[in-house]
């Protein structure tokens, strides 16, 4: 008898930022070295203690039973505490997810956006470039692309407590708030993930509008 398949797990929508490193200190760069911790991992975190929804409601949330929301959240906090302890870097990505909506992102410029409307994305909204990769299909791909593929979060973002964050299309900002990741902000107007104005990706986006 073949074993029953896995229910893919809800996430509204994907992570805000692609991984950690520690601050200081001494770590391997090595991705063999990473914890890998995956979507619904990263999801059972933030619905449990970044929410505070009971395990009851996190399982619904993401369309699971119980006992496997317990199993899935027991399993990422011992790879964070992993990473704390051993001062490891944590890449977040892959699972067995399925997102609410359609999310894409740019394998040129790195921008990540919603789709907006019925037909499918084509080309991305802040540079133009087609080499625009749907989330979803990303998550599926890794174990075939394993732990050296590419990733979206080659850029750096935050600088300090103060500042703005901007959308990369339309330049709609607002003044960031501490303990807020810009990524976690669409821009009302565009879909679009924030990013902070005064990050390298911004100024990697600017220059590409001026070629």
């Amino acid at each position: 008898m073949s074993p029953r398949p896995k229910r893919r797990r809800i996430l509204s929508e994907p992570p805000s930022v692609s991984g950690f490193v520690p601050e200081s200190g001494d770590f391997s760069s090595a991705s063999e070295d990473s914890v890998i911790l995956y979507f619904e991992e990263y999801e059972a975190i933030r619905l449990s203690d970044y929410e505070r929804l009971t395990q009851l409601e996190a399982s619904k949330r993401m369309h699971i039973s119980r006992p496997t929301f317990t199993r899935i959240y027991e399993s990422a906090r011992k790879k964070v505490a992993t990473a704390f302890i051993e001062n490891k870097r944590i890449s977040i990505e892959g699972g067995h997810v399925e997102f609410e909506a359609d999310w894409y992102r740019c394998e040129s410029c790195g921008s990540v956006f919603k789709r907006t409307s019925g037909n499918k994305a084509k080309h991305c909204p802040v540079c133009g470039d087609k080499q625009i990769v749907p989330l979803q299909q990303a998550v599926n791909d890794f174990p075939e692309r394993g732990r050296g593929g590419r990733r979206g979060g080659r850029f750096h973002g935050g600088r300090g407590v103060s500042g703005f964050c901007i959308c990369p299309k339309c330049d709609y900002k607002i003044e960031h708030a501490a303990g807020v990741p810009c990524g976690s902000l669409l821009c009302p107007h565009c879909n679009i993930r924030m990013i902070r104005e005064d990050s390298e990706h911004y100024q990697f986006i600017l220059n590409k509008r001026k070629k």
